[in-house]
Protein backbone atom coordinates (compact mmCIF):
# COMPACT_ATOMS: atom_id res chain seq x y z
CA UNK A 1 0.00 0.00 0.00
CA UNK A 2 1.54 3.59 -0.90
CA UNK A 3 1.74 6.01 1.70
CA UNK A 4 2.14 9.41 1.47
CA UNK A 5 5.02 9.40 3.23
CA UNK A 6 8.61 8.54 2.18
CA UNK A 7 10.81 6.03 4.72
CA UNK A 8 13.65 8.39 5.22
CA UNK A 9 15.60 10.42 8.13
CA UNK A 10 13.54 13.18 9.12
CA UNK A 11 15.19 16.70 7.52
CA UNK A 12 17.36 19.10 9.20
CA UNK A 13 14.80 21.69 8.19
CA UNK A 14 12.22 20.04 9.87
CA UNK A 15 13.72 19.58 12.83
CA UNK A 16 15.25 23.08 12.40
CA UNK A 17 11.97 25.31 11.44
CA UNK A 18 10.55 23.34 14.76
CA UNK A 19 13.40 24.70 17.17
CA UNK A 20 12.98 28.00 15.98
CA UNK A 21 9.33 27.90 16.31
CA UNK A 22 9.41 26.66 19.94
CA UNK A 23 12.50 28.80 20.79
CA UNK A 24 10.66 32.02 19.43
CA UNK A 25 7.15 30.62 21.76
CA UNK A 26 9.15 30.49 24.97
CA UNK A 27 11.44 33.63 24.83
CA UNK A 28 8.19 35.63 23.79
CA UNK A 29 6.63 33.83 26.87
CA UNK A 30 9.30 35.14 29.32
CA UNK A 31 8.74 38.65 27.58
CA UNK A 32 5.27 38.36 28.79
CA UNK A 33 6.16 37.02 32.30
CA UNK A 34 9.21 39.46 32.56
CA UNK A 35 7.19 42.54 31.76
CA UNK A 36 4.10 41.37 34.03
CA UNK A 37 1.95 42.14 30.94
CA UNK A 38 -0.72 40.17 29.22
CA UNK A 39 -1.38 41.46 25.40
CA UNK A 40 -1.28 44.69 24.36
CA UNK A 41 -4.02 46.58 22.28
CA UNK A 42 -2.51 50.02 21.82
CA UNK A 43 0.57 51.53 20.62
CA UNK A 44 0.46 53.84 23.91
CA UNK A 45 0.56 50.88 25.85
CA UNK A 46 3.52 49.20 24.11
CA UNK A 47 5.79 51.78 24.37
CA UNK A 48 4.89 52.61 28.55
CA UNK A 49 6.81 49.04 28.61
CA UNK A 50 10.00 49.18 31.25
CA UNK A 51 13.42 48.51 29.70
CA UNK A 52 14.61 44.98 29.84
CA UNK A 53 17.08 44.93 33.21
CA UNK A 54 19.33 41.88 31.49
CA UNK A 55 20.74 40.69 28.22
CA UNK A 56 18.08 37.84 28.62
CA UNK A 57 15.30 39.80 28.90
CA UNK A 58 16.69 42.24 25.93
CA UNK A 59 16.78 39.32 23.73
CA UNK A 60 13.14 37.93 24.40
CA UNK A 61 11.96 41.52 24.08
CA UNK A 62 13.50 41.75 20.57
CA UNK A 63 11.56 38.33 19.92
CA UNK A 64 8.75 39.84 20.98
CA UNK A 65 8.88 43.02 18.94
CA UNK A 66 9.74 40.32 15.34
CA UNK A 67 7.81 37.64 16.50
CA UNK A 68 5.98 37.68 13.44
CA UNK A 69 8.59 37.61 10.73
CA UNK A 70 10.48 35.40 13.30
CA UNK A 71 7.93 32.08 13.71
CA UNK A 72 7.11 32.63 9.95
CA UNK A 73 10.22 31.66 8.83
CA UNK A 74 10.90 28.97 11.40
CA UNK A 75 7.12 27.75 10.02
CA UNK A 76 8.41 27.98 6.11
CA UNK A 77 12.02 25.85 7.13
CA UNK A 78 9.56 23.37 9.29
CA UNK A 79 7.30 22.77 6.06
CA UNK A 80 9.59 22.28 3.92
CA UNK A 81 11.09 19.46 6.15
CA UNK A 82 7.57 18.10 6.43
CA UNK A 83 7.16 18.51 2.64
CA UNK A 84 10.88 16.54 1.95
CA UNK A 85 9.18 13.37 3.70
CA UNK A 86 5.91 13.31 2.05
CA UNK A 87 6.44 10.79 -1.13
CA UNK A 88 5.92 13.41 -3.54
CA UNK A 89 9.28 15.39 -2.29
CA UNK A 90 9.66 18.73 -1.38
CA UNK A 91 8.87 21.43 -4.55
CA UNK A 92 11.67 23.91 -2.73
CA UNK A 93 14.00 21.19 -3.75
CA UNK A 94 13.23 20.22 -7.22
CA UNK A 95 12.26 23.84 -8.31
CA UNK A 96 14.29 26.73 -6.49
CA UNK A 97 13.57 29.09 -8.62
CA UNK A 98 10.04 28.76 -8.55
CA UNK A 99 9.97 29.04 -5.17
CA UNK A 100 12.11 31.75 -4.78
CA UNK A 101 9.60 34.28 -7.07
CA UNK A 102 7.16 33.19 -5.13
CA UNK A 103 8.80 34.78 -1.88
CA UNK A 104 9.78 37.66 -4.08
CA UNK A 105 5.86 38.13 -5.34
CA UNK A 106 4.16 37.38 -1.85
CA UNK A 107 5.81 40.68 -0.93
CA UNK A 108 3.53 42.95 -3.47
CA UNK A 109 0.79 40.87 -3.62
CA UNK A 110 0.11 41.22 0.01
CA UNK A 111 1.16 45.01 -0.58
CA UNK A 112 -1.48 45.36 -2.74
CA UNK A 113 -4.29 44.22 0.74
CA UNK A 114 -2.55 46.43 2.83
CA UNK A 115 -2.57 49.60 0.19
CA UNK A 116 -6.76 48.91 -0.16
CA UNK A 117 -6.43 48.69 3.60
CA UNK A 118 -4.49 52.03 4.55
CA UNK A 119 -5.77 54.38 1.74
CA UNK A 120 -9.08 53.13 1.62
CA UNK A 121 -10.98 50.62 4.43
CA UNK A 122 -9.25 51.47 7.66
CA UNK A 123 -9.69 47.65 8.85
CA UNK A 124 -6.42 46.93 10.65
CA UNK A 125 -3.60 48.75 11.86
CA UNK A 126 0.09 47.95 12.62
CA UNK A 127 1.35 49.18 15.93
CA UNK A 128 4.49 49.15 17.57
CA UNK A 129 6.52 49.21 13.85
CA UNK A 130 10.44 50.08 13.99
CA UNK A 131 11.01 53.75 13.77
CA UNK A 132 14.51 52.97 11.74
CA UNK A 133 13.66 52.24 8.09
CA UNK A 134 15.95 49.21 7.14
CA UNK A 135 14.03 47.35 10.42
CA UNK A 136 11.48 47.77 9.27
CA UNK A 137 12.37 46.60 5.94
CA UNK A 138 13.55 43.46 6.71
CA UNK A 139 10.68 42.98 8.86
CA UNK A 140 8.12 43.48 6.74
CA UNK A 141 10.23 42.21 3.42
CA UNK A 142 10.44 38.29 5.79
CA UNK A 143 6.63 38.31 7.52
CA UNK A 144 5.23 39.51 3.74
CA UNK A 145 7.56 37.53 1.70
CA UNK A 146 6.41 34.42 3.96
CA UNK A 147 2.23 34.96 3.30
CA UNK A 148 1.61 32.95 0.06
CA UNK A 149 4.10 30.81 0.64
CA UNK A 150 3.23 29.63 3.79
CA UNK A 151 -0.22 29.09 2.87
CA UNK A 152 0.21 27.50 -0.31
CA UNK A 153 3.19 24.99 1.72
CA UNK A 154 0.32 24.03 4.15
CA UNK A 155 -2.04 23.48 1.52
CA UNK A 156 0.42 21.13 -0.52
CA UNK A 157 1.30 19.03 2.46
CA UNK A 158 -2.65 18.68 2.68
CA UNK A 159 -2.70 17.89 -1.11
CA UNK A 160 0.21 15.07 -1.14
CA UNK A 161 -1.21 13.43 1.95
CA UNK A 162 -4.24 12.73 0.00
CA UNK A 163 -6.94 14.89 2.06
CA UNK A 164 -8.82 16.36 -0.74
CA UNK A 165 -8.77 13.44 -3.40
CA UNK A 166 -12.11 12.71 -2.92
CA UNK A 167 -13.53 15.90 -4.50
CA UNK A 168 -13.55 15.23 -8.40
CA UNK A 169 -16.09 14.69 -10.31
CA UNK A 170 -16.72 14.14 -14.73
CA UNK A 171 -15.10 17.22 -16.97
CA UNK A 172 -17.39 19.78 -17.84
CA UNK A 173 -17.92 22.91 -19.87
CA UNK A 174 -18.10 26.60 -17.91
CA UNK A 175 -20.72 28.54 -20.21
CA UNK A 176 -18.59 31.92 -21.51
CA UNK A 177 -21.55 34.09 -20.13
CA UNK A 178 -20.55 32.59 -16.43
CA UNK A 179 -16.74 33.59 -17.13
CA UNK A 180 -18.00 36.97 -18.12
CA UNK A 181 -20.15 37.15 -14.75
CA UNK A 182 -17.34 36.29 -13.04
CA UNK A 183 -14.59 38.83 -14.13
CA UNK A 184 -17.83 41.84 -13.78
CA UNK A 185 -18.60 40.29 -10.67
CA UNK A 186 -15.05 40.70 -9.38
CA UNK A 187 -14.34 43.81 -10.66
CA UNK A 188 -16.97 45.37 -8.66
CA UNK A 189 -16.36 43.67 -5.64
CA UNK A 190 -13.02 44.81 -5.60
CA UNK A 191 -14.26 48.50 -6.81
CA UNK A 192 -16.64 48.31 -3.33
CA UNK A 193 -13.82 47.88 -1.42
CA UNK A 194 -12.27 50.49 -2.52
CA UNK A 195 -15.15 53.24 -3.08
CA UNK A 196 -16.83 52.26 0.64
CA UNK A 197 -13.90 53.54 2.13
CA UNK A 198 -15.17 51.57 5.16
CA UNK A 199 -13.95 48.41 6.77
CA UNK A 200 -17.35 46.93 5.54
CA UNK A 201 -15.13 46.45 2.60
CA UNK A 202 -13.40 43.37 4.07
CA UNK A 203 -16.90 41.61 3.06
CA UNK A 204 -15.85 41.18 -0.39
CA UNK A 205 -11.77 42.23 -0.73
CA UNK A 206 -11.25 38.56 0.13
CA UNK A 207 -12.68 37.30 -2.74
CA UNK A 208 -12.83 39.66 -4.83
CA UNK A 209 -9.63 39.20 -6.99
CA UNK A 210 -10.31 35.46 -7.28
CA UNK A 211 -13.09 36.41 -9.66
CA UNK A 212 -11.68 39.32 -11.29
CA UNK A 213 -8.38 37.35 -12.25
CA UNK A 214 -9.24 33.39 -12.62
CA UNK A 215 -11.15 34.27 -15.81
CA UNK A 216 -8.11 35.83 -17.36
CA UNK A 217 -5.99 33.16 -16.41
CA UNK A 218 -8.13 30.57 -17.70
CA UNK A 219 -7.95 32.73 -20.92
CA UNK A 220 -4.36 32.75 -21.20
CA UNK A 221 -4.27 29.06 -21.07
CA UNK A 222 -2.18 29.14 -17.44
CA UNK A 223 -3.02 26.90 -14.11
CA UNK A 224 -6.42 28.44 -13.15
CA UNK A 225 -9.48 27.48 -10.19
CA UNK A 226 -12.29 27.53 -13.39
CA UNK A 227 -9.92 25.27 -15.33
CA UNK A 228 -9.61 22.86 -12.33
CA UNK A 229 -13.34 22.88 -12.02
CA UNK A 230 -14.10 22.37 -15.49
CA UNK A 231 -11.50 18.98 -15.31
CA UNK A 232 -13.59 18.09 -12.70
CA UNK A 233 -10.99 18.81 -9.79
CA UNK A 234 -11.76 20.85 -6.57
CA UNK A 235 -8.85 19.04 -4.73
CA UNK A 236 -6.80 22.04 -5.45
CA UNK A 237 -9.33 24.71 -4.55
CA UNK A 238 -10.05 23.11 -1.22
CA UNK A 239 -6.03 22.78 -0.44
CA UNK A 240 -5.50 26.34 -0.99
CA UNK A 241 -9.00 27.03 1.10
CA UNK A 242 -7.67 25.03 4.06
CA UNK A 243 -4.15 25.83 3.69
CA UNK A 244 -5.51 29.89 4.32
CA UNK A 245 -7.57 29.24 7.12
CA UNK A 246 -4.74 27.26 8.74
CA UNK A 247 -2.32 30.29 8.33
CA UNK A 248 -4.79 32.11 9.84
CA UNK A 249 -4.93 30.21 12.84
CA UNK A 250 -1.65 30.54 13.57
CA UNK A 251 -0.55 34.61 11.87
CA UNK A 252 -3.40 35.52 15.05
CA UNK A 253 -1.94 33.18 17.41
CA UNK A 254 1.88 34.43 16.92
CA UNK A 255 0.75 38.31 16.93
CA UNK A 256 -1.51 38.31 19.86
CA UNK A 257 1.18 38.44 22.43
CA UNK A 258 4.07 40.28 20.47
CA UNK A 259 4.63 43.56 20.99
CA UNK A 260 4.72 45.04 16.95
CA UNK A 261 1.88 43.67 15.84
CA UNK A 262 -2.09 44.48 14.26
CA UNK A 263 -5.29 45.12 15.62
CA UNK A 264 -8.52 44.87 13.75
CA UNK A 265 -11.40 48.16 13.66
CA UNK A 266 -14.52 46.10 12.72
CA UNK A 267 -17.59 48.16 13.63
CA UNK A 268 -19.94 47.22 11.01
CA UNK A 269 -19.92 43.37 12.99
CA UNK A 270 -21.54 44.90 15.82
CA UNK A 271 -21.90 43.23 18.86
CA UNK A 272 -20.32 39.98 17.39
CA UNK A 273 -17.23 42.22 17.15
CA UNK A 274 -16.30 41.53 20.75
CA UNK A 275 -15.99 37.79 20.37
CA UNK A 276 -12.64 36.88 19.07
CA UNK A 277 -10.13 34.60 18.06
CA UNK A 278 -7.28 36.37 19.91
CA UNK A 279 -7.35 39.99 17.67
CA UNK A 280 -9.54 38.98 15.18
CA UNK A 281 -13.21 39.16 15.69
CA UNK A 282 -14.25 35.19 15.23
CA UNK A 283 -16.14 35.74 12.30
CA UNK A 284 -13.79 37.08 10.18
CA UNK A 285 -11.81 33.98 10.32
CA UNK A 286 -13.75 33.18 7.87
CA UNK A 287 -12.20 35.41 5.30
CA UNK A 288 -8.82 33.36 5.29
CA UNK A 289 -10.48 30.63 3.52
CA UNK A 290 -11.00 32.73 0.36
CA UNK A 291 -7.84 34.58 1.03
CA UNK A 292 -5.53 30.92 0.09
CA UNK A 293 -7.20 30.48 -3.11
CA UNK A 294 -6.70 34.70 -4.40
CA UNK A 295 -3.45 34.71 -3.59
CA UNK A 296 -2.83 31.65 -5.75
CA UNK A 297 -4.91 33.02 -8.51
CA UNK A 298 -2.70 36.29 -7.94
CA UNK A 299 0.51 34.56 -8.39
CA UNK A 300 -0.60 32.74 -11.40
CA UNK A 301 -1.24 36.04 -12.93
CA UNK A 302 1.95 37.41 -11.49
CA UNK A 303 3.93 34.48 -13.25
CA UNK A 304 2.65 35.29 -17.05
CA UNK A 305 6.01 38.12 -17.35
CA UNK A 306 8.25 35.49 -15.55
CA UNK A 307 7.86 32.40 -18.15
CA UNK A 308 11.27 31.39 -18.22
CA UNK A 309 12.59 32.42 -15.14
CA UNK A 310 9.94 30.42 -13.02
CA UNK A 311 9.24 26.77 -13.57
CA UNK A 312 6.36 25.31 -14.68
CA UNK A 313 3.49 23.85 -12.22
CA UNK A 314 3.94 19.78 -12.63
CA UNK A 315 0.37 18.80 -13.04
CA UNK A 316 -2.91 19.60 -11.04
CA UNK A 317 -1.84 18.19 -7.81
CA UNK A 318 0.47 21.20 -7.36
CA UNK A 319 0.19 24.67 -5.55
CA UNK A 320 3.76 25.25 -5.76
Amino acid sequence: MRTPWQIRRIPFTFWLGLLIILACEALLLVDVRAAHRSALHTAQAIRALPAPRTHLLGICRLVAQNMTPLAWLGFIIFAEGVLAMQRQGSPLRRRPHHFACLCLASVPIWCVFDFINFYFMHAWDYLDIPVAFWDRFIGYFIAFGAIVPGMLMSGQMMLNSGWFDWASSGSWRMPRWVKWMALLAGAAMTAYAVLSRNPVGCYTLWASLVFLLDPINLKLGRPSMFGDWQKGWYGRTLAAFAGGLLCGFLWEFWNYWALSKWVYHLPFLGGAEKYKYFEMPAVGLIGFIPFGIECWVMWQTLRIPLDGLVEELPDERALL
